[in-house]
């Protein structure tokens, strides 16, 4: 069963992909001469860095030597390595595709926004799992790394659309899948938590948080290959500065987190 703060991510992360799709789905001439929001992309980037680095993937270390201490492998970096190169090789498709298309009516095929769906649909069932299976204290530095990043993926995913040979309803069913994955992924990582208990609640927990790193680290550097928020939008001053901040500010949400569990930073 959801927490009240899982169902108010739930909710918040649902209403902000429908928002940032409802101007390329419904008023297609404007969204065409739109350029998004690089800003918000730029300080999302900076915070999946941070969450990956310094939250998820030492947590999932943590968990692992706590539910197998005899093996002494760092078992987290498996996961967070296996959803970084998984991520990689759907994006080296979704950019060969695009390069592959050498006319206009190539680049109009519905094929595009179909693997731009599932590139950004897997990744954040993912994000919605890692949320779902963590405190509400933790899971809160996802939700804002989430909300930052949905509303321009959303945006991006319905103007693909939009420019393809799709149909109406096919545009609406495809982006309704984007929509849901996190959401999707809250209610399988709550799910999770509340039939799970003891060591293979740890155990779990340990692989969908090294996962979701791996997620992360993608999302900060590689995703959209060429066009990653940490070449293109971190380019000018503004954006490398709200980069910056994203990142600070939860590096300094970890060290808070510390301080109230332990007492300590650590």
């Amino acid at each position: 069963m959801l927490s009240n703060f899982q169902l108010f991510c739930l909710i918040s992360i649902l209403l902000v992909a429908v928002g940032g799709g409802y101007y390329p789905l419904f008023r297609s001439d404007r969204a065409r001469a739109g350029t998004g929001f690089p800003l918000g992309q730029a300080f999302a980037a900076g915070v999946f860095l941070a969450l990956s680095l310094v939250i998820m993937l030492p947590n999932g270390f943590h968990l692992f030597s706590k539910a197998l201490p005899e093996i002494t492998f760092p078992l987290a970096s498996l996961p967070a390595t296996g959803a970084f190169v998984a991520l990689l090789a759907i994006g080296h498709l979704l950019s060969a595709k695009r390069s592959g298309s050498h006319d206009a009516r190539e680049i109009t095929t519905p094929v595009i926004p179909v693997i731009m769906t599932i590139a950004i649909a897997i990744p954040s069932f993912m994000l919605g799992t890692a949320l779902g299976v963590s405190d509400n204290l933790s899971g809160l530095t996802i939700f804002l790394a989430v909300i930052a990043h949905k509303g321009s993926a959303g945006f991006a995913l319905a103007l693909a659309m939009v420019r393809s040979t799709m149909t109406r309803p096919q545009s609406f069913l495809l982006f309704a899948l984007f929509a849901c994955s996190t959401p999707v992924g809250i209610l399988v990582g709550a799910d999770v938590h509340e039939y799970l208990s003891g060591h293979a609640m740890t155990l779990v927990k340990a692989v969908i948080l090294s996962l979701a790193s791996g997620v992360f680290l993608f999302m900060a550097t590689l995703h959209e290959m060429k066009h990653a928020p940490l070449i293109v939008d971190c380019c000018t001053v503004r954006g490398f500065i709200a980069m910056s901040v994203g990142l600070i500010i939860t590096v300094f949400v970890r060290v808070l987190l510390g301080i109230a569990h332990t007492g300590h930073p650590g």
